[in-house]
């Protein structure tokens, strides 16, 4: 049953994206009643409360669209009179397109006469005085509103399954509790609690509601719903687009065919804001059009009601965007300190503003259409020593930047990730970065041209490529820093063989990406980019902005913060299923430099937080974690008095003071390998890096030996447990870590070895035998080793390599580099 009051939201959908304007102040402006801006009180009661609020938007959402705002024209003069008749002022624009302005000073004017449609038009353009505690109210209800209409288009086009009794069992407990609720709204009255969990249903019951349906009908795909239901999610993303789009889509064709949407603002120097407009322009009925409905910034209310006039109007926006980058960072577990904030804040302004000023000068009328279209190209270099965090920022920096625009600029807009490992010898390079006639099998090039618009995408977006361990430029390395710049400033500009100096040829622009501002480029690497090699990349437009940054390891008050942050999510994960909420101090050294050691600690120490609390019998778990440094003894400790103490052995790692069950496998293990190696160092130690190894703890666990022998009878060791299985003998000289992109799909490769291994057994364990003879053998194997998934530049998340157990045993032939030891669990 549909909610009382609501209306049917049909598929009825518009085109998307000037102006010019008049000023012909309407009769009603010399008659209304002007309130000071400091009240601001006009059209509608001081909102006390959240749940006063949380009212005023049910019924915005619930409730009848106003009488007022029907007209039975849809032409541009009863579109300039809607507005007028509800205390607006407004003039027309007839050329070069016919438009409707409204003057931003009228939205502060009472209109006792029409309160109810002044109000309801007043939500549609972000301008309600209370507009922030409105929208905070409808994040806590978006859900369940967007699953309200999902459930209504479905009964549109598919009303014999919706009448399902299966179907119809999956929600209809929820629909009378959302009714019961709606039915209160004249009572002045929302239970919270209820409407609460009524949101929180709302994911899962759509999850069957759609895995219903296509069972009932095998034709019907759950991506085809699940587009619907994104599309959505998109067209109401904030209240302010709700209330639009119900108005304008809510009947069975749209009330007016409106366009684009721009915002001419005074300017900074002078500001008059009796000038200030909203141009809405109507759609050209000749014009080829989309069936795109119109959708207005998130951000539109932050656009529309600045505070600092000596500002341009977009400024808040971007400060916005920059603060919900720091906030998508740490959600996913990196910790952004200051140094790196002030690094990353100066490209990552440019390169927001250009995407919402969209090609336009900074004067001109701002498009309130939800939209994101950068022009500056932003491209970064990072280097550092080994662990400083680099590859764990571009890993991270992708969703912070999607998160950071659907959530200000375009729900709709995706940002993708493409990984390209530049550590591999130059042929290979060479031959993966291949320009091939009409650019479309699986070379990086099409790859990444291919990421910006999916098929599960409404819209072209955004492509991230991380250009991982560019190499030194150490004259006769293979590969060579300089090499490398000249060989991507040809293939992404579109030009075939070796590097040339000169303008490129007219039709290479076409084959290159080197003028996309859409595709963001990160480079990582352990050295600094020398100048002739960043003159090589700078030939390229999209290098011309390139920014080299050194990274550093956090320190100090910024590491604890990332410690204790990173530990508790690793804990709430693995608390996932049981519905207990932690709160942990964490009070212990936190080393200096290398994060690696750090992250691997606070993998172990999660571990055992983890059984404590699953022993614990409270809801709530409050956790305490010390270290006596004259005992060597770290305590995991709970407000109930429940306490574990840690031993702390070399090279960070911890294990059970008072002894524990370990694996058998484990404990076999370094017993006959000890009986083999009386001089074996740490077997403690090792016996407890194969424990967490055969617990999934850590991922994956990496074992280095300078002692050829050991390592052989360690890998035989292993071979001999029941699930585990061992790859021997790998030379990274002469057996490929992962095929190359034009590799035939039979060619023999470590990646595609351990991917078919855990695919044919969920639950198996692999130990890979490394033999490293050079230190290009240790270059080679530095990706696979680390604690991130292994994915090639057309790997997806389904396709990566993930690191759960897996145990990577290391012979090095010399000196272990220190990027290889960054990476290790233990040295044995």
């Amino acid at each position: 049953m549909a909610p009382p009051n609501s209306e049917t939201i049909d598929k009825i959908s518009l085109n998307e994206p000037y102006l010019s304007s008049t000023d012909r102040p309407s009769k009603r402006l010399k008659d209304a009643h002007v309130v000071s801006a400091d009240s601001f009180t006009a059209t509608t009661q001081y909102l006390p409360s959240e749940n006063d609020a949380l009212l005023s938007c049910l019924k915005l959402l619930f409730s009848k669209v106003p009488s007022s705002l029907s007209t039975t024209n849809d032409d541009a003069s009863t579109f300039r009179e809607l507005w007028a008749s509800h205390g607006f002022r407004t003039s027309m624009v007839t050329s070069p397109h016919q438009a409707v302005s409204v003057y931003l000073d009228s939205c502060k004017l009472a209109d006792h006469e029409n309160e109810l449609g002044r109000e309801y038009l007043i939500s549609c353009i972000g301008m309600h005085p209370q507009q922030k505690s409105l929208e905070n109210a409808y994040s806590t209800v978006k859900a369940a509103y967007c699953l309200h209409l999902f459930l209504g288009r479905m009964r549109a086009v598919r009303q014999q399954d919706m009448d399902n009794e299966d179907v119809q069992s999956i929600f209809i407990g929820w629909e009378t509790e959302l009714n019961d609720i709606l039915k209160n709204l004249q009572e002045e009255q929302v239970d919270t609690s209820t409407l609460s969990s009524i949101n929180e249903q709302a994911s899962r019951i759509r999850v069957r509601v759609v895995s219903k349906l296509t069972d009932i009908d095998h034709s019907l795909r759950s991506d085809q719903l699940l587009r619907e239901y994104n599309r959505i999610t998109f067209a109401n993303c904030t209240l302010t687009n709700a209330c639009l789009q119900k108005w304008l889509y809510g009947g069975r064709k749209p009330k007016f065919q409106l366009d684009q949407v721009h915002f001419q603002c005074s300017p900074a120097g002078s500001y008059i804001p009796s000038r200030e407009r909203i141009t809405i322009r109507m759609r050209d009925e000749n014009a080829e059009g989309t069936s795109e409905k119109l959708i207005l910034l998130p951000s539109l209310g932050q656009v529309l009601t600045r505070k600092d006039t000596a500002k341009h109007p977009l400024d808040k926006v971007v400060e916005g965007m920059i603060d919900s980058t720091w906030d998508g960072l740490l959600r996913n577990g990196y910790y952004v300190d200051q140094i790196r904030r002030e690094q990353l804040s100066e490209p990552l302004k440019k390169f927001y503003m250009s995407g919402l000023i969209a090609g336009r000068e900074s004067n001109m009328p701002i498009l309130l259409n939800a939209h994101f279209t950068p022009t500056y190209p932003l491209s970064l270099y990072l280097h550092g020593l080994a662990g400083a965090g680099k590859s764990s920022l571009v890993r991270n920096l992708s969703p912070a930047l999607n998160a950071a625009i659907t959530e200000h600029c375009d729900p709709e807009m995706m940002v993708r990730f493409v990984k390209q490992n530049l550590n591999k010898p130059f042929e290979t390079l060479k031959l993966e970065l291949e320009l091939r006639p009409n650019n479309n099998d699986y070379s990086v090039m099409s790859i990444i041209q291919g990421r910006r618009m999916t098929l599960s995408q409404s819209k072209p977006g955004l492509v991230m490529v991380g250009l991982e361990e560019m190499p030194s430029n150490v004259e006769g390395a293979d590969p060579n820093q300089l090499e490398v710049s000249k060989l991507i400033s040809m293939r992404f500009s579109g030009r075939k063989g070796d590097f040339k100096s000169g303008d490129a040829p007219r039709n290479s622009n076409k084959r290159g990406i080197s003028g996309d501002a859409t595709i963001i480029n990160i480079f990582t690497s352990n050295y600094n980019l020398e100048q002739p090699c960043l003159d090589a990349l700078q030939r390229l437009e999209m290098f011309h902005n390139l920014h080299v940054i050194q990274i550093a390891s956090i320190g100090g008050q910024d590491r604890k913060a990332f410690a204790e942050s990173y530990l508790l999510q690793r804990v709430n994960e693995s608390l996932a299923s049981l519905n207990k909420k932690v709160c942990i101090k964490l009070d212990v050294p936190l080393g200096e430099g290398d994060t690696r050691p750090l992250v691997r600690y606070l993998r172990m120490l999660s571990f055992y937080i983890h059984a404590v609390v699953v022993k614990s019998n409270l809801d709530t778990v409050d956790i305490s974690v010390s270290f006596d440094s004259y005992t060597n003894m770290t305590t995991v400790a709970t407000a109930d008095g429940s306490k574990m103490h840690l031993k702390s052995g070399c090279f960070g790692n911890i294990y059970a003071a008072t002894p524990i069950v370990l694996d058998s496998r484990a404990s076999e293990t370094v017993e006959q390998l000890q009986n083999l190696h009386p001089d074996l160092k740490s077997p403690s130690e090792l016996c407890q890096v194969l424990d967490f190894y055969f617990a999934n703890t850590l991922a994956p666990a990496v074992a280095l030996s300078c002692n050829k022998q050991m390592v052989d009878d360690l890998v035989q060791l292993m071979s001999q447990h029941k699930g585990v299985h061992v790859i021997p003998n790998i030379h990274p000289s002469s057996y490929k870590i992962m095929k190359s992109l034009y590799d035939s799909s039979d060619t023999p490769n470590l990646r595609d070895d351990i991917i078919s291994i855990v695919s044919a057994d969920e639950k198996a364990l692999v130990a890979v035998h490394f033999n490293c003879e050079t230190a290009n053998d240790q270059m080679q194997i530095r990706e696979i080793i680390e604690d991130t998934p292994s994915m090639t530049a057309f790997s997806t998340e389904r396709s990566a390599l993930y690191k759960d157990g897996l145990f990577f045993v290391v012979y090095v032939d010399g000196s272990i580099t220190p990027e290889i030891a960054s990476r290790a669990s233990l040295i044995i």
